[in-house]
């Protein structure tokens, strides 16, 4: 058996996964898997700058997280499972197979239509936005405890502020979306 590269160690349990998610517990760990590691790379470590997730990682794949870490995963464990989620909506629903293409359905349940998945989607993605704010935060409020803390960008507190919108309208929906305009550096990190 091929050894496990420490790029493929998600960080948080699934427990964690689904506890922040609307993903059920029922949903086999190999689907939603590829989702964890393609948000965890693309959305965590930006924030968390490769050394960082790279320490987490290697605590978790040896169970010694220290206690600092322990913390910050808690931090982590929204906005991951939100991105996980908003990654594998649309593959969850569907199967691809040498032939077609096929819609999942159940006797017991009933499928959203194409809007309603837009909407969910959306409302997924704001959440998991709210949760990188919060973990952003949370690392400026405690990164004395961080020192491998090397996020990808020089200053990753920049904030977004509404103006007066715009008149797109997507996933053919009704939904406002504002136009978003940067604000200045809330000066957390030293320039």
């Amino acid at each position: 058996m091929a050894k496990k590269k420490l790029t493929d160690t998600v960080i948080i349990s699934q427990e964690l996964m689904m506890l922040h998610s609307g993903m059920s517990k029922n949903l086999p760990v190999d689907k939603v898997f590829p989702f964890a590691v393609l948000a965890q790379n693309y959305f965590i470590e930006p924030i968390l700058g490769t050394p960082l997730l790279e320490e987490l990682q290697a605590q978790v794949e040896d169970d010694d997280l220290t206690p600092e870490n322990k913390a910050l995963i808690i931090k982590i464990a929204p906005c991951l499972a939100l991105y996980t989620e908003y990654l594998a909506m649309r593959s969850l629903a569907y199967s691809v197979t040498a032939k077609s293409i096929t819609k999942e359905k159940s006797e017991n349940s009933e499928p959203i239509n194409e809007k309603e998945l837009g909407e969910l989607i959306l409302d997924i993605q704001t959440r998991a936005e709210m949760s990188q704010e919060l973990l952003i935060k949370y690392l400026c409020r405690c990164k004395d405890l961080y020192s491998l803390w090397r996020p990808e960008q020089p200053c990753i507190c920049e904030k977004f502020e509404p103006t007066d919108g715009d008149n797109k309208r997507l996933f053919n929906t009704q939904i406002y979306f504002p136009n978003k305009v940067k604000k200045i550096c809330c000066g957390c990190k030293d320039k």
